[in-house]
């Protein structure tokens, strides 16, 4: 039976700890480090009668333990001689010293009430070399932190790097390695480590994974055209006008007899509801734009079949609308077509401003216009660009508004606007695009001029709602509006296409129901893909500007919060704040140089010149 006397040596939870008072049925005890406790003798290890001096006690030096090994012969020693064989002598420090020898399990087994007996010589080789493997590969780590400090990794160090690139790209939020370096692990701290070590340069986009949004095609085989019956309308000067580059044209206009065509690919011939191009298309909810590459929502096929002008004659929807003299725009034929379309970038489109059939369409949709602008539409002009990545530069490309792109914007709202109008006095349900008046900040918010109005405008402005309830889109200045003219690239307007083919056809509509359950998948995802874009956007004008060091413009003051102004870069339409303490009238451009811009964090610094 142990001796539980004050003053002995015992073990708590393998920490040292010797016995100040022995009571009826609990011993008092004070463990190293200073902390009392009241325990049962089950809970403790008794190791030495003590007195012990200090906690935890001094530990001895060992003579070779190999050598006591050997000498032990497999015979098994009580704890007590094994100790003061190994050191000697039979002291606290001594019975503390041979229990972390036998802990370390190399050369010895057994335990404190047990005895103790010499490991085999095999056994004990094989322990060893576990242990000089560990030393090794803690070597090796510790050199590893150091060449990661030091901005000095080696070809061998990148598979170690990608738990760091787990976290820049949103994949984990833990990294055993960033812990060590002393680094946050969140993606902005991880990402700023790849580009001071080399592991990314600039070009390496992290905010799709980030997102989680797939960036291959869908890979569905469409089939076949069906063989149905179609409108030939390839009399028609039908022209696609678009940017410059532009790979999915979905949409050409003509006029004939006083009538706006509006001719729309058809994909819905092939993207029949619940198939699985459908239900893909659905899970994307809309093209994804970015900079370095185009993501379509249909398999590639799609674009190569009814891209409209792609192929000599194109399958289309087609819409015959009527411009009232009051602006008004009625559906007066809805048909599926085939149709012989001209592709044209807007500077193309400038040089036959004067020849039909745009000559014939300007004064009718102008009409369209000054209707809908008189109905309340908000005719927001702040500046937008184009950016595109291609051979590792990035280039960011001023859009304007021009007449031509006027005329084209106001052609696809009035198709939109005459099919929601027909779909409502039909009763036919149908993605309606709807938004609520803008509802101004405050009065101070509009108080600058100009760009800053415009800005302040913008930023009152809700957000639009897709739905089966038809209501005003107070933005566009429309009673009812329905987006028909992308169905290559917005999943609203693909289901809507496919309502309107089952109109055309005598078929039974899609009900309310359906349309929503789809539509609350699809605009989710459309979503994601619109916040991705702007991250992008943002992202790969940060590495435009990172390249760009002495970087010089123009921006204008367009907001004032507190003592924080927001300014817009025209030639980016890129936003960035700034505490400047002068006197500064929104509106009015200033002078500013670039201070730095850090893509990894997302943001950029100007000085007010």
């Amino acid at each position: 039976m142990p001796a539980y006397n004050p003053g002995a040596l015992v073990l708590y939870h393998a920490k040292c700890a010797t016995i100040t008072a022995v009571n009826k049925e609990k011993i008092e005890i004070r463990i190293e480090g200073g902390d009392t406790k009241s325990v049962r003798p089950k809970d403790i290890e008794f190791l030495h009668p003590g007195p012990v001096r200090s906690l935890p006690p001094a530990v001895l030096p060992t003579p070779d333990a190999q050598e006591l090994a050997a000498l032990m012969e497999g015979e098994t020693l009580p704890f007590g001689d094994f100790a003061e064989l190994v050191y000697g002598t039979r002291s606290p420090e001594a019975f503390y010293s041979a229990w972390l020898l036998l802990q370390s399990g190399v050369y010895f087994t057994g335990s404190v009430e047990t005895g103790v007996s010499a490991r085999a010589p095999e056994e004990i080789e094989s322990a060893l070399a576990a242990i000089r493997e560990k030393e090794a590969k803690q070597l090796r780590r510790a050199e590893l932190l150091e060449r990661i400090r030091n901005g000095a990794l080696l070809p061998e160090d990148l598979p170690a790097m990608r738990e760091i690139e787990q976290v820049a790209l949103g994949e984990t939020a833990s990294s055993r390695l960033l812990r060590e370096l002393g680094i946050e692990a969140v993606p902005p701290k991880a990402h700023e480590l790849l580009l001071k070590l080399g592991v990314w340069d600039l070009f390496v986009d992290p905010w799709p994974a980030r997102m989680g949004v797939e960036l291959a095609a869908p890979a569905i085989e469409l089939g076949a055209l069906p063989a149905e019956s179609r409108t030939d309308l390839t009399h028609l000067v039908a022209l696609a006008i678009d940017d410059e580059g532009s790979s999915d044209p979905d949409d050409a206009i003509s006029y004939e007899d006083g009538l706006l065509w509006v001719h729309v690919a058809d994909p819905a011939a092939l993207v029949t509801p619940g198939s699985p191009a459908d239900d893909e298309a659905m899970n994307r909810g809309e093209n994804l734009y970015l900079p370095e590459k185009i993501v379509p929502m249909l398999p590639p096929e799609a674009t190569e079949l009814f891209g409209l002008g792609l192929q000599p004659e194109s399958p289309a929807l087609s819409f015959a609308i009527r411009i009232a003299e009051d602006g008004a725009a009625t559906l007066e034929k809805m048909v599926l077509s085939t149709v012989r379309v001209e592709r044209l970038t807007y500077d193309g489109a400038a040089a036959r401003w004067e020849e039909s059939p745009l000559r014939e369409l300007r004064p009718m949709l102008d009409r369209f216009k000054a209707r809908r602008k008189a109905d309340g539409a908000l005719l927001i002009d702040l500046p937008e660009v184009k950016i595109k990545v291609e051979n590792r530069e990035v280039k960011i490309t001023p859009v304007g508004i021009t007449p031509q792109r006027e005329l084209v914007a106001n052609a696809m709202l009035a198709a939109g606007s005459a099919v929601a109008k027909y779909a409502v006095e039909h009763e036919i349900p149908l993605p309606f695009a709807t938004q609520v008046p803008p509802e101004p900040e405050d009065d101070s918010a509009a108080a600058g001029t100009g760009v800053a109005a415009m800005f302040a405008l913008r930023r009152s402005c809700p957000p639009s709602v897709v739905c089966t309830l038809a209501a005003p889109h107070a933005g566009l200045g429309l009673d009812c509006y329905a987006r028909v003219t992308s169905p290559l690239r917005r999943y609203g307007d693909l289901l809507a296409h496919q309502q309107l083919r089952r109109v055309i056809k005598g078929e039974e509509p899609l009900t309310a129901e359906y349309l929503e359950e789809r539509l609350t998948v699809s605009e989710r995802e459309a979503l994601t893909r619109r916040r991705l874009e702007r991250q992008a956007n943002e992202f790969w004008t940060q590495v435009f500007l990172a390249q760009q060091p002495e970087y010089r413009t123009e921006a204008i003051p367009v907001l004032r919060q507190d003592e924080r102004l927001t300014y817009l870069i025209p030639e980016l339409a890129y936003e960035f704040k700034n505490r400047f303490g002068g006197k500064i009238t929104l509106g009015l451009p200033l002078a500013v140089q670039l201070i730095r811009s850090d893509p990894a964090a997302g943001s950029a610094s100007f000085r007010i010149l």
